[in-house]
Order: structure tokens, then C-alpha cells, then sequence
């Protein structure tokens, strides 16, 4: 089936249902008419003007009045010249059946009881999406009553005896489906300011997300699990790049790579339960974007840091601080030490220098040569424990070994008393995150 567009497939004692005596209308399922699909307002209209233009219905005032089927203006209660009748939808099936348009809903004595704006969506959105929305900044989000693009009238004013509410200010439609990327739109994406009863299009729609890395399952074990976020009043300072900067949403990365964090954060977003970590209360599915991926690059939205990335992802991320400045780490290079099995274990040391110093006498093999710091600042020295040893280098920022931001020459120098003789190998620190050095040593088996 499909929406109904045309009057006549709307059969009066089959999907359609007029009470004179009480005054109200009913659509109910049957022949053309699915409740998922719905029939426009239009269509509604011009149904009623075809039974109205029969002797059997003009002993009664005629139901509703369209002011513009364009823009989907409608009043259900009265007359084109403005008479007032009381004639309503029968119960919410029918008005949730209702496509194309807003409407409010008079009593006979004028006072209007009820008012929808009809949301429709635009774009195309997966199949089975369950879309949501919000009329109030504050409100718990509402499903749409089908899956699907948006297309319903969402009650935005009630009188007293109708829900006694007036939210007609504001109206945000959210679009958040697993494995997919996020969208959310308000009034001003349309250029409107208010609702009211008439149409409001939502900017809605959505397309595969390749940076998810697991489905909700997976959610619940490692990383994901101590992958959290907290939310504070006030500012958190985080140093990058050498500069202290404020944030107010703070993402425990847990050591997970960028796309796992972007994987959970997503996740976070469709909960309707508590997503705050911290003290205060946080709504998953009207909680505002976290993080969105440029190509390869993560970027975070105003106040958003994380902590706890691995070092490898360092200088693929750009963070927005609480002022709505973009900040970014500086480079970090990283690679492998390698080394033979006669250098592995117990007893054994190894050591990058420098070997062209900005100074004198501060290269390998003079008495002030400079061993080469981590980008933690720590000496890259210690006792080799495995064939392979990771390691990296503040690329931007060091100056011990020559001007910061430039390729340095190095040698990696390692021995292990009684199994491997003292060795080195020249290298070249570079603006990489694949750099390796492997050193090679003879077993010694002269050490006694």
C-alpha cells in the first residue's frame, strides 16, 4: 500500500466513519487505507466536500475548513466562513493517520481545544529508522508513531482539558540509527520560528556510518565498557600542544582506538537512560553530538576532550574546547625498536642518541652525547624485554636533538653482557608513525 492521495479511495462505511449525531471522523484500517501510510489531509478534505455535495449530509454543518493545502493549514470545527461546529477526530488513531499537513481543533463555541503541526521529514532515512523528537528543550524524547521518515501531526497546544500545554516554540527531530551516521534538526534548519498548525520539514535522514566498529552487543565488554563520558558545570582544563584550554564533556577513551570511542559514544546517544558518568543526569537520545569523523580525522563538538586515546591516534584528532577552538596535538612520531633473540632478556640495555647534536660535544660518541626523550619526556633507554619495543618522539616540539619539527639522525645502541655483543644501527627520526630501527648483535661468547 502507499500513502492515499486521492478522495476517492476513502470509502465511507469501510475506512472511513462519519458520526453526525457526536460529530466526529474516523479512519480505521480497510481497503487502501494502512495506518502506517496514512492519507493526506487533502484527501481527507475533498472526501468530505464530495459527501457534503450529497442531500445525505447537508442537514449538518460541514466538518473542517483547509486555509492553504500547500503550506498544510487545516481547522477541524469549522467552516469555511467561519462557523464553529465542534466536529473533531474521533481518538488518536485517526489523527496519528493524518499526512501532510497540521491542524487545530475548535469547539463549537470557538475555543480551540487542540493544535498539531505536521512534521514531515526530508531525505532519505534506512529502512525501519525509529525516529524521535522533542517540543521543549527539556522534554523526554518521543518516538514517532512509525518507523520510517517523519510524516504525523505532533500535538504542539492543548487547552485544559486537552493536555493544558502550549509548546509551540520550539520542535527538534532527531534521526539516530546503529551503524549509521547521526542526524538532529530544529526550526531554524527551515527558517522558521515557531510551530504551529501547519507543515514544519525536519532535516532528517541518514547513511552507513563505516567508522562503527561493533553493534550494541559488544557494548557491554572491553574496551567499550570503560569507555564513558561525564558531563560538568564547570570548565576542565586539558594542555595541548603545550596551551591549557577549558572543555565540559570529558570521554575516558580507556586506551580504545578512536573509531571504538566513536563506536560508543554513538551508542551513548541512543539510550533513553542516564549517559553521565558523573553527578549530574544526562539523556542519551536528546543529548547533543559528541564526536563525527572528516575522513580519518575525529573531530570533537564545543567542549569535548578525551582522554585516555592510544598514542598512535594522537595527530588524528581535533579537539573543540569550551570556547569553540579547534586544537590538535602535537605530532608525535612512533616505531618499533627491534631486536635478535641474542640481545632479549635479563642483563640487558639499549639506548637511542642523538648524532647530530645542536651543540658540541653532544654526539654519540663524545662525552656529552643526548639520549632521545619519549614524547612523555622520559629518556628512550631501558632493559630490552622483547623482540619488539615500542616507542615515540615529540616530532614537533623537541629541540634537544636540533630545531623542533625536523628529521634527527640517531643511534640505537644495545648489548646484553654474555649473549650479545654491544651493537648499534643509524636511523633517522622522521614525521612517521611507522618508524623502525632493528639492531643486530653477534652472540658473545668470549664474556666470562
Amino acid at each position: 500500500m502507499a500513502k492515499i492521495i486521492s478522495r476517492s479511495s476513502l470509502v465511507i462505511g469501510s475506512n472511513l466513519l462519519i458520526d453526525e449525531a457526536n460529530r466526529t471522523i474516523q479512519l480505521v484500517q480497510a481497503g487502501a487505507l494502512v495506518p502506517k501510510d496514512g492519507v493526506t489531509l487533502q484527501a481527507l478534505y475533498s472526501k468530505l466536500v464530495d459527501l457534503w455535495s450529497t442531500a445525505s449530509y447537508q442537514d449538518s454543518p460541514f466538518p473542517m475548513n483547509t486555509i492553504d493545502s500547500l503550506s498544510g493549514q487545516y481547522e477541524v470545527g469549522v467552516d469555511a466562513g467561519g462557523n464553529f461546529n465542534g466536529w473533531k477526530p474521533l481518538d488518536d488513531a485517526t489523527r496519528n493517520m493524518l499526512r501532510d499537513g497540521g491542524w487545530s481543533e475548535y469547539s463549537s463555541v470557538g475555543v480551540l481545544l487542540r493544535q498539531y503541526v505536521g512534521i514531515v521529514g526530508l531525505g532519505s532515512v534506512s529502512s525501519g529508522a525509529q525516529l524521535w523528537y522533542q517540543r521543549t528543550t527539556s522534554e523526554a524524547p518521543i518516538d514517532f508513531v512509525y518507523t520510517d521518515q517523519a510524516n504525523q501531526g505532533v500535538q504542539v497546544y492543548g487547552n485544559a482539558a486537552n493536555g493544558n500545554f502550549d509548546y509551540r516554540t520550539h520542535i527538534k527531530g532527531y534521526c539516530r540509527v546503529q551503524g549509521y551516521k547521526y542526524t538532529e534538526s530544529t526550526l531554524a534548519d527551515t527558517a522558521k520560528t515557531a510551530t504551529g498548525a501547519f507543515i514544519v520539514n525536519l532535516l532528517l535522514s541518514n547513511e552507513l556510518d563505516a567508522k562503527i566498529t561493533a553493534n550494541d552487543a559488544a557494548m557491554s565488554g572491553a574496551p567499550y565498557s570503560g569507555i564513558t563520558a561525564t558531563y560538568y558545570v564547570a570548565n576542565q582544563m586539558r594542555t595541548i600542544a603545550g596551551v591549557s584550554a577549558p572543555f565540559r564533556v570529558v570521554i575516558n577513551g580507556n586506551g580504545a582506538t578512536l573509531e571504538q570511542i566513536y563506536t560508543k559514544a554513538q551508542y551513548l546517544l541512543r539510550q533513553s537512560s542516564d549517559i553521565d558518568s558523573g553527578a549530574g543526569t544526562v539523556t542519551g537520545k536528546t543529548a547533543a553530538k559528541l564526536l563525527n569523523f572528516l575522513g580519518d580525522t575525529l573531530n570533537t563538538t564545543t567542549g569535548v576532550y578525551i582522554d585516555n586515546i592510544l598514542e598512535a591516534d594522537a595527530n588524528r584528532i581535533v579537539f573543540t574546547d569550551q570556547n569553540g577552538v579547534q586544537r590538535t596535538n602535537t605530532y608525535t612520531s612512533a616505531g618499533t625498536l627491534n631486536f635478535n633473540s641474542n640481545l632479549v632478556g635479563a642483563g640487558s640495555s639499549y639506548r637511542l642518541i642523538f648524532t647530530t647534536g645542536p651543540g658540541a660535544l653532544d654526539d654519540y660518541g663524545e662525552a656529552g652525547a643526548i639520549t632521545v626523550k619519549n614524547a612523555s619526556g622520559a629518556d628512550i633507554t631501558g632493559t630490552i624485554t622483547a623482540a619488539s619495543i615500542a616507542f615515540n618522539f615529540n616530532y614537533d616540539g623537541d629541540t634537544l636533538g636540533g630545531a623542533a619539527g625536523t628529521d634527527k639522525n640517531v643511534v640505537l645502541i644495545g648489548v646484553r653482557p654474555g649473549y650479545g655483543k654491544f651493537s648499534l644501527a643509524e636511523g633517522i627520526l622522521t614525521k612517521s608513525k611507522t618508524i623502525s630501527f632493528s639492531l643486530t648483535a653477534e652472540k658473545d661468547r668470549a664474556y666470562i
